[in-house]
């Protein structure tokens, strides 16, 4: 399974709450919260978010299913040297160093946002005297080609952030519906299997996973219908 293959298929599951990352710059970064952060439960949601945020940082965990595997502790390994950081293993539903996640979360969301910075301003630079605009007319949107599409937004909740479809499109399969479908199937089918043996949320994850397949599914249909008029 590739690290493509892995994010494309799995991002209907997902808990990372990046909205709510703090951007870790370094070992002093590091020591400054050691005293203060206590260790964390590492629950399967905290996991799968682990898996997701090394993903994003080009450490494969394999399959971001929550469980911590040999080869997500291999990543996590991985990290931990490249960042400086005390070995520690991860097992579900022990404990992970709050420092370790804290400069996980921040590296990953350099590597999600680290475009989006804006440019700083030079000490003692000159501030423009403010000029009078016109306001601009607000302009109409162009008419959503995927209305006919139905979705719940919080099937694209990534922990206590929503994703929009093409938010969410984006971040996990470049873009490429094709690739969403035919990933999310895959995952769908082996989260099917799990969850006969889980029950209870599991199957509720397996419900979920299967409406946002059912989204994207409608908008394949469209874009091909669409390119079949070219």
């Amino acid at each position: 399974m590739t690290g493509a293959n892995t994010i494309a298929g799995v991002l209907g599951c997902l808990a990372i709450s990046v909205a709510a990352i703090t951007v870790a710059s370094g070992p002093s970064y590091a020591a400054g919260i050691a005293t203060e952060a206590q260790d964390v439960e590492a629950n399967s949601a905290l996991v799968r978010e682990i898996q997701f945020m090394l993903l994003r940082l080009g450490m494969d965990p394999g399959p971001i299913d929550g469980i911590a595997g040999t080869q997500t502790l291999s990543a996590v390994r991985k990290f931990q040297a490249k960042s400086g950081l005390p070995m520690s293993d991860l097992i579900n539903e022990g404990k992970i160093s709050a420092v370790f996640l804290a400069r996980l979360r921040g590296e990953a969301s350099q590597a999600i946002f680290g475009g989006n910075k804006k440019p700083e301003v030079a000490p003692g630079a000159a501030t423009p005297s403010p000029v009078a605009v016109v306001p601009a007319q607000p302009s109409t949107p162009p008419p959503d080609p995927f209305a006919a599409c139905s979705f719940d937004p919080g099937d694209f909740r990534i922990g206590a952030t929503e994703y929009t479809p093409d938010k969410f499109l984006q971040v996990g399969f470049d873009g490429s519906t094709a690739r969403a479908v035919a990933s999310l199937k895959d995952r769908l089918d082996e989260a099917r299997q799990l969850a006969e043996n889980l029950g209870g949320s599991a199957l509720a994850e397996v419900q979920r996973q299967a409406r946002v397949l059912n989204y994207f599914n409608c908008r394949l249909k469209i874009e091909q219908a669409s390119d079949g008029k070219k």
